[in-house]
């Protein structure tokens, strides 16, 4: 049941229904709080909305939680847009 929820969230930000998603996170209870996937979509709208600094710090708490590739990633694009390729790279390095 929990997955179904995060799965239609997902689809809503790969349809460009950002704030339609914005919306169904937030009804969302507490019991995802410590969720990495919970998180990481958190922290997509957050980015699509232009709040990177918000959208990296919710990306950190879900290493917390798990580290996967797909949270790298997503830290790395956006510190590419915010100009920081550097970091960016050493994000994507699978060397670090």
């Amino acid at each position: 049941m929990k997955e179904n929820k995060l799965i239609k969230i997902d689809k809503l930000i790969n349809d460009k229904k950002v704030n339609e998603a914005q919306i169904e996170l937030s009804k969302l209870g507490s019991e995802f709080y410590k969720n990495p996937e919970y998180l990481y979509l958190r922290s997509k709208v957050f980015y699509l909305n232009n709040l990177y600094y918000l959208a990296i710090d919710t990306l950190l708490i879900a290493l917390e939680f798990e580290q996967n590739d797909k949270i790298y990633n997503l830290i790395a694009e956006i510190y590419k847009v915010l100009g920081n390729n550097e970091l960016s790279k050493k994000f994507l390095s699978l060397d670090l």
